[in-house]
């Protein structure tokens, strides 16, 4: 059930590098949300309509009736989410999303690049309610990219971690280790969300390991609802094209151009 609402901001606080956090009190959208799903929030307040446009947010967590977001700064919008204030009001669609991780797995990998853990770390939780086992890789450039440490610890998961300068967890690319990591875990599905690059090479090493891969896109989107057409990527099996915000957001990496 996708809901138009306005959420209190409950909290909204820089966090590390450029990555800020945010927690809303939304329980028409907490109570249907799903892992891989995602929000659309208008950064202004009524009073202005710079910049126009919605944002994409992966749901990052859901406690209770609230859902929490973590965001980098990039550009106009969201440095003016920002500055929004706690006990603001804020415009939230939600929740969005219709194709999303397959359950149909008994093991998991998880492979998150910066900001992207975001769209993994509800998927976690969800996943240990569920009695599956998985492995999780969290990699950014820095120790200051790696911005959900926190809330990982918090909630008790064991973590692989990557930084390209080595200054926390293993040093180097997160995918360094990825073709042991799924030799010593048979059976296991990729789920997968971050930079495209990083996504890119992800796939290459699950098609020569002839493993599932599953991608969480992270693209630019106006609508969210899959009319504005602004957000697709080719679907090579139809030869035609599929919109990230409505058949997506999770698509079989074997199956898309991206």
């Amino acid at each position: 059930m996708i809901v138009d609402i306005k959420a209190k901001i409950l909290e909204n606080r820089f966090i590390s590098g450029k990555t800020w956090l945010m927690r809303l009190e939304a329980p028409g959208i907490a109570k249907y949300s799903k892992p891989a799903q995602f929000i659309m929030v208008k950064p202004t307040t009524e009073e202005s309509f710079d910049p126009l446009l919605r944002r994409a947010f992966a749901i990052a967590d859901v406690v209770g009736d609230e859902v929490v977001l973590y965001y980098d700064i990039h550009g106009r919008g969201t440095k003016v989410l920002s500055e929004r204030k706690s006990g603001e009001y804020i415009d939230v669609l939600g929740p969005l999303g219709k194709q999303l991780f397959p359950e149909d797995y008994n093991s998991y990998i998880l492979v998150g690049g910066g900001i992207g853990f975001a769209g993994l770390s509800f998927l976690m939780k969800y996943l240990r309610e569920k009695g599956k086992k998985f492995v999780s890789l969290y990699g950014a450039r820095t120790k200051e990219d790696l911005s959900m440490i926190e809330w990982i610890k918090e909630n008790g998961f064991d973590v692989i971690y990557y930084t390209d300068d080595g200054s926390f967890g293993r040093k180097g690319l997160i995918t360094q280790d990825l073709e042991s990591i799924i030799e010593e875990n048979p059976g296991s599905a990729l789920a997968v969300c971050g930079p495209t690059p990083m996504m890119k090479a992800v796939a290459k090493i699950a098609k020569q390991k002839n493993v599932p891969c599953y991608l969480s896109l992270e693209t630019k989107m106006a609508c969210g609802i899959g009319i504005c057409i602004g957000c697709v990527v080719k679907d090579i099996q139809s030869d035609n094209y599929v919109r990230v915000c409505y058949e997506g957001p999770v698509f079989e990496a074997s199956e898309i151009e991206f």
